[in-house]
């Protein structure tokens, strides 16, 4: 697909065909039972999280030693962008399970290992990240959540919101505070499994339109975990949570991108096909023009992402870019979901099209890995050092 060719001309010949198979499988039944679910106000089937499973996708990026496919960056947002330009809560769910499993892999012990990954690559245990509590979402320093050493482990008491999928995970990587470590950095991350603890209780945060996240609340009460579940000690878990956050927002950034790119592209053409007044809705300049701007800023935001995805890829410094990549790319979706909407009048809202559903979903990601107004500030911060005067100029 030509929009996308400036990703898919650096990928790998394996790579490409990661992106064909979910290209593939998210055509036909995927995306029409994603949509239906939306008409009934339900989460898309839970079933296709182990079909998902059993294409071998979720272990996208593990290494190859633990069963996966080392796949690059650049190839996890070009298959993330294939199933987001059907839904984008689908297609951020999923691949959040996938980024839990590769994070297990990179950096997991043996014991964890043997003790999850098999069941996260066949799908059969489905983990999420918990980091975001009740009364604290961006500010992770402020969480309250707390691991006690007790006898062959830690007990865990505390509550973690927003958990995507939190309706039906049985694995979490939760952050918490360690109680008697040093309380200068005293946050750790521990695997966790549920399995219908009597010491877990979940309760669903409803969103109405963005069901298919099963987003949720869920609380420790004296949660034993054992020993062999810190996954990583005091005095590396900030640091090691804040670092995966930059190539996150780029992710969402990148999904943002796919879903207005499909709203757009059905929006065309609905218009190209639609007579009123004597000629198709594209034969009116005015409608053509406000089209014409949302090709243009797309144009700009699949650009912007292109770029932070290149640099997450060698490891560079993104803390500016990947800020800016996905405030613009969140605003761009969002007001271009509404225009593509717009052009194709009360119809565009029915369920006759996908549009009403694409704008319901992507209007999570100005929530997830921080809101527009934290990162303007955190790009702010940094505009003397990013954009210093240029050398020899005299600027006094």
């Amino acid at each position: 697909m030509q929009f996308y060719a400036q990703y898919d001309r650096v990928l790998t010949a394996e790579e490409r065909s990661f992106v064909d198979k979910a290209r593939h499988f998210c055509a036909g039944a995927f995306s029409s039972e994603a949509h239906d679910a939306y008409m009934r106000g339900e989460p898309f089937p839970s079933d296709w999280y182990r079909r998902w499973a059993q294409e071998g996708m979720l272990g996208l990026q593990a290494r190859r030693e633990d069963g996966g496919h080392a796949a690059s960056f650049l190839c996890k947002i070009r298959v993330a962008q294939e199933m987001a330009r059907h839904s984008f809560a689908a297609a951020f769910c999923m691949n959040h399970h996938q980024g839990s499993l590769t994070r297990l892999s990179q950096t997991g012990s043996a014991r964890q290992k043997e003790e999850l990954l098999p069941g996260m690559l066949s799908g059969d245990i489905l983990a999420t990240i918990a980091m975001t509590e009740p009364g604290g979402g961006s500010d992770v320093a402020a969480l309250t959540t707390t691991a006690t050493p007790a006898e062959g482990g830690w007990r865990l008491n505390g509550t973690k919101a927003w958990l995507t999928n939190g309706l039906m995970v049985n694995a979490l990587i939760v952050l918490a505070r360690v109680e008697g470590a040093d309380r200068g950095d005293n946050m750790a991350s521990f695997l966790v499994r549920l399995d219908g603890a009597s010491s877990v209780t979940r309760r669903e945060i409803m969103v109405p339109g963005a069901r298919s996240f099963r987003f949720a609340e869920i609380s420790f009460e004296d949660h034993f975990v054992p020993t062999w579940a810190l996954f990583v000690p005091p005095g590396e878990a900030f640091k090691t949570a804040m670092g995966g956050i930059n190539a996150a927002r780029v992710h969402v950034a990148a999904m943002c991108v796919a879903t207005l790119e499909a709203a757009f592209a059905e929006a065309v053409a609905y218009c190209d096909r639609r007579h009123a007044f004597g000629k198709p809705l594209l034969g009116h300049q005015g409608l053509r023009w406000e089209l014409a701007e949302v090709a243009t800023r797309l144009e700009a935001a699949n650009a912007l992402v292109f770029r932070a995805a290149e640099c997450v890829e060698r490891g560079e410094p993104i803390v500016t870019l990947a800020a800016q990549c996905k405030t613009f790319a969140v605003d761009t979706a969002l007001w271009g979901v509404d225009q593509c909407i717009r052009a194709m009048g009360a119809v565009g809202t029915s369920g006759a099209h996908r549009l009403s559903m694409l704008q319901a979903e992507v209007r999570m990601a100005a929530y997830g890995d921080g809101t527009n107004q934290m990162l303007l500030d955190r790009i702010g911060r940094g505009l003397a050092k990013d954009y210093p005067v240029a050398s020899g100029f005299d600027h006094q």
